[in-house]
C-alpha cells in the first residue's frame, strides 16, 4: 500500500497547522476563563444546550446576511456546525417554539442543585401546611430530602450529602445535624456564595463580551475604520512588587476613568431611545496568573474593586 503522497493525498502545511493551533489554543484560553466562572453556578449540560443553540441560530443569521430573501438550506447549516440535520431540525424547532429567550425550567435547571430547590420550593406553594414541607429529613434511602432528589434529578454520580453541602455553603438551607433535617430558606437557588458575586460576575462577562464586540468588528474593517484596541502590559513583574504595581495601575485607571467620564459626557443625549448607541471604553487591570495570585494570598483578598 503507497504512502499518501504516492496516491496523491494532499500535504498539510506546517503554516495551516500553527493557525490552526493558534486558534485552538486561542479559543481554549477564553473557555477556560469563562468557565471558571461558571462551575458551580451552571452546569454542564445546560451550557452545551446553550451553546448548541446558539450556534445554530448565529451560523443560520450568517448565512441569511449572505443571501438575503433566501432561505437557508439544512446541509449548509450542517457543513458549518458539523450537526446532522435531524439535530438541527430540533434545534431550529426548539428554536421557534421556546419564546422567551430562556424558558423557566432552563433556568430553574442550571445546576443540580437549582433544580432541586425548584422542585422543593413548588410542593411548599402546594402544602397545606407550609412551614411543615419546609422541612425534610435525610440520611436514609427513604427520608424526605432523598425522595426529592431522586424525583427531580438523575443522581447517577451525584450524591445527596453533597448536594446538601452546596445548598449550606450558599445559605439555601438550614442543616440541623441532631436532627438530621434540612429547612428550606430560599423561594429560588442562587449559586452566589455572596451578596456582591453576582455584580461582579456580571460586570466581568459583560466586559468580555465588549471587548469580543470590538474585536469582531475590527476583523472585518478597512484599517482605518477599525476601532480603539490596545492592551499595554510586562512579562517581567517581580512577584515581590505585585501589591505596589496593583496600586500604581489602579490609580492611573481611575484618573483614566475621571476623564473618560468628562469626554463622554457632551456626547450623551438627554432622551432614552431604542435607536440610541451604547459606546463607551473600558478599563481594566489583568494579570495572567491572578488565580494562582489569589489563592497563595493569606488575606484571600479580592484585588481592587
Amino acid at each position: 500500500m503507497g504512502t499518501e503522497k504516492e496516491i496523491g493525498m494532499p500535504d498539510i502545511s506546517e503554516g495551516r497547522l500553527q493557525e490552526a493551533a493558534l486558534l485552538t489554543r486561542a479559543v481554549e484560553n477564553v473557555f477556560r476563563k469563562l468557565i471558571r466562572f461558571l462551575v458551580g453556578r451552571m452546569s454542564l449540560v445546560k451550557l452545551q444546550e446553550m451553546i448548541r443553540h446558539i450556534y445554530v441560530e448565529e451560523t443560520e443569521l450568517k448565512l441569511k446576511s449572505e443571501s438575503p430573501g433566501k432561505n437557508v438550506p439544512l446541509t449548509r447549516l450542517a457543513l458549518l456546525t458539523g450537526l446532522d440535520t435531524r439535530t438541527l431540525t430540533q434545534v431550529r424547532k426548539r428554536l421557534q417554539l421556546d419564546g422567551p429567550r430562556y424558558r423557566q425550567q432552563f433556568l430553574a435547571e442550571l445546576t443540580p442543585e437549582s433544580a432541586v430547590v425548584e422542585a422543593w420550593a413548588g410542593r411548599i406553594g402546594a402544602a397545606a401546611d407550609r412551614r411543615k414541607a419546609a422541612v425534610l429529613d435525610y440520611g436514609s434511602d427513604d427520608a424526605g430530602f432523598e425522595t426529592l432528589v431522586r424525583a427531580t434529578i438523575s443522581t447517577r454520580g451525584i450524591t445527596t450529602q453533597s448536594i446538601i453541602q452546596r445548598l449550606v455553603d450558599t445559605n439555601s438551607v438550614a442543616q440541623d445535624r441532631q436532627r438530621r433535617t434540612l429547612r428550606l430558606l430560599v423561594d429560588h437557588y442562587s449559586p452566589y456564595l455572596s451578596q456582591d458575586e453576582p455584580n461582579i460576575v456580571n460586570a466581568a462577562l459583560s466586559a468580555i463580551s465588549n471587548l469580543i464586540s470590538t474585536i469582531e468588528y475590527n476583523v472585518g474593517a478597512e484599517q482605518a475604520d477599525k476601532l480603539f484596541q490596545r492592551q499595554k502590559w510586562t512579562f517581567r513583574l517581580d512577584p515581590a512588587d505585585r501589591a505596589a504595581f496593583r496600586q500604581a495601575m489602579r490609580s492611573l485607571l481611575e484618573r483614566y476613568e475621571q476623564q473618560a467620564e468628562k469626554a463622554i459626557a457632551p456626547w450623551e443625549q438627554q432622551r432614552y431611545d431604542s435607536n440610541l448607541v451604547t459606546a463607551g471604553v473600558g478599563l481594566y487591570y489583568f494579570e495572567e496568573d491572578v488565580m494562582l495570585a489569589r489563592a497563595s494570598s493569606p488575606a484571600r483578598q479580592r484585588p481592587g474593586r
